[in-house]
C-alpha cells in the first residue's frame, strides 16, 4: 500500500524537506552533467513530489544556487583548516591551499561556472536578492581567513581575492572540461600551448595576485 504524503506544516518540517531536496540534487550533480539534472528525477530521489519541490524552490536553476550555496560554505570551512597549518605572511602556501579547496570540490566549480551564465536567468527578484546576501556573507567570511593569513593586506584586497579567483575558476573550468570532442581535438601537438592546467595555472595566478597586492 503506497505512503499517503503529508504535507510539511511545521518550520522544521519544510526544512527537512529542503534538505531532503538539496542532498539529492548534490548526489545526481556527482552522476551527471548539470544540464542533465531533471526535477522528475529529482523528486523520485528526494521523496518530495515534483509539485511540492515548487513550493521549497522556485525553479530547477534555485535548487542549484542552493547547492552552490553549500558548496561555498563547505569551502570556506575546508580552507579555514588548511591555512590553520600555514606560517603568517606566506602568500603561496596560501595560493596552494585555495587551489586545492576548489580542486577537490568539483561541483562547487561547475557551479562557479555557469552562475551567472545560466542559474541565474531564471530567478525572481527576491530569490537573487536572498543568494546574493547570503554569498555576500561566505565571501567576508572568507576574505577575513585570508587577512588572517596575510596581514599586509586588508579585508577589502582579501574580499577582492575571494571574488576574482571565483570568476577565474567560472572562466578555466569549462576550458579545463570541455567537450569529449574538443578534447579529442586538443591532444594533437599543434594545440599544446591551447590546453590549459587547472593546478599550475590558477596557482600562478594567484601569485601574481598577492605579490602585486603586496608590493603596493
Amino acid at each position: 500500500m503506497r505512503r499517503r504524503f503529508v504535507r510539511a506544516r511545521k518550520p522544521e518540517e519544510k526544512e527537512v524537506r529542503r534538505q531532503a531536496i538539496l542532498k539529492a540534487a548534490r548526489e545526481m550533480l556527482g552522476e551527471v552533467e548539470t544540464s542533465e539534472l531533471s526535477l522528475n528525477e529529482l523528486a523520485r530521489r528526494s521523496g518530495v513530489s515534483k509539485p511540492n519541490i515548487y513550493r521549497y524552490f522556485e525553479s530547477r536553476e534555485e535548487v542549484l544556487l542552493q547547492v552552490w550555496i553549500e558548496e561555498v560554505r563547505e569551502f570556506g570551512e575546508q580552507l579555514r583548516r588548511s591555512l590553520a597549518t600555514i606560517e603568517v605572511g606566506d602568500s603561496r602556501a596560501v595560493a596552494s591551499a585555495i587551489v586545492a579547496g576548489f580542486g577537490t570540490r568539483p561541483i562547487l566549480c561547475e557551479l562557479t561556472s555557469i552562475c551567472a551564465s545560466v542559474l541565474e536567468r531564471n530567478l525572481s527578484a527576491d530569490a537573487i536578492v536572498n543568494v546574493k546576501q547570503t554569498l555576500a556573507t561566505l565571501i567576508m567570511n572568507i576574505a577575513g581567513l585570508l587577512r588572517e593569513r596575510l596581514p599586509a593586506l586588508d579585508l577589502e584586497d582579501c574580499a577582492w581575492v575571494a571574488n576574482v579567483a571565483a570568476v577565474y575558476v567560472a572562466g578555466i573550468w569549462p576550458a579545463v572540461h570541455p567537450p569529449a570532442h574538443v578534447a579529442e581535438v586538443l591532444k594533437r601537438p599543434e594545440f599544446a600551448a591551447m590546453q590549459p592546467d587547472f593546478e599550475k595555472d590558477f596557482t600562478r595566478y594567484l601569485n601574481v595576485l598577492f605579490a602585486g597586492l603586496q608590493k603596493r
